[in-house]
């Protein structure tokens, strides 16, 4: 029994750890696909490969996944524009201010998940979550502050920065939707209904000569974005079976300090042509004391 227990576990937690890995290295992938594609582009891109191969799956496994668009919920529209916004902006903002810079400012996103809680569905705050949102915002300061001291055109840079905070008040919208939904509504009809609203509303801002002219380093990174998400997501609902959230939540929570670390190494070596970010051993720790703030407050010792 209880080796049957240690091998979920680690089962979970590997499963976990694969979902926070995919979500580290996404902005890296992303930032590779700027090189040749526009953010549009890109955005459509991931959105249309994942309807495509999720719709692919559900019919081969004896679903009927366009049962839903016979009358789709406007929650799910919604939800469908607010990823939309989401992906554009994020991409945006890793272009503009680099991977490392959105993998860290991202992370706003699990705190106004939580306030939006409090707000929308009553739940209740512990000390320990009130005081992992002061830690984060104390991280994000000090991450601010370094990344301040080394860029040169400070309102691109600020501009990049509200995107991502916009991208994170958008998410919140999207996971709002879901919570709402998700009690009438399969969870990957409601995905594919998300990724085709998405990909209609997106549709305008593609440039379709980019699809020839695109080098291979860009080709093979857009591929992988368009396959992230769905092996994350796929990771994230096979781990969910064997581990709790709350540890969960603390393993995905570390995927900025993948980013962080990866972005150092491989713009080291000049992998794909990354340039480094703009980030110093304050902005590190300013990283690490931001992803600390996060897993107080996502973490659940009752779950």
């Amino acid at each position: 029994m209880n080796k049957g227990f240690g091998s979920h576990f680690l089962m979970g937690v590997l499963l976990s750890m694969a979902t926070s890995l995919l979500w580290g290295i996404l902005p890296i992938i992303l930032k590779i696909s700027l090189q040749d594609f526009s953010t549009g582009t890109i955005a459509w891109f991931r959105f249309t490969s994942a309807f495509i191969i999720l719709g692919v799956f559900l019919f081969f496994q004896g679903h009927r996944p366009l049962e839903i668009f016979k009358k789709p919920p406007w929650m799910g529209v919604f939800g469908g524009l607010c990823l939309a916004a989401n992906y554009f902006w994020v991409t945006i903002g890793v272009d503009i201010s680099g991977p490392s810079n959105m993998a860290v400012l991202i992370q706003t996103a699990t705190v106004f998940l939580v306030i939006a809680g409090v707000v929308i569905f009553h739940e209740r705050l512990s000390l320990r979550q009130v005081l992992g949102i002061f830690i984060v915002v104390a991280g994000l300061i000090i991450f601010f502050l370094d990344q301040k001291s080394r860029i040169t055109m400070n309102r691109e840079y600020y501009f990049s920065d509200f995107l991502i905070i916009m991208a994170a008040i958008v998410w919140v919208g999207y996971m709002i939707s879901q919570k709402f939904l998700s009690q009438n509504y399969g969870a990957q009809s409601l995905n594919l209904l998300v990724y085709a609203i998405a990909t209609i509303a997106l549709l305008g801002t593609v440039e379709w000569n980019e699809f020839i002219s695109a080098g291979l380093n860009a080709w093979l990174a857009l591929a992988c974005c368009g396959i992230n998400t769905l092996f994350a997501y796929g990771a994230l609902a096979e781990a969910v079976k064997y581990i709790p959230l709350s540890i969960i939540s603390v393993i995905i929570s570390l995927n900025p300090l993948i980013t962080l670390l990866a972005m150092k190494i491989l713009s080291t070596t000049g992998f794909a042509n990354l340039q480094p970010d703009p980030v110093g051993i304050l902005g590190y720790w300013g990283g690490a004391i931001a992803v600390i703030g996060v897993t107080l407050v996502v973490y659940r010792s009752n779950a």
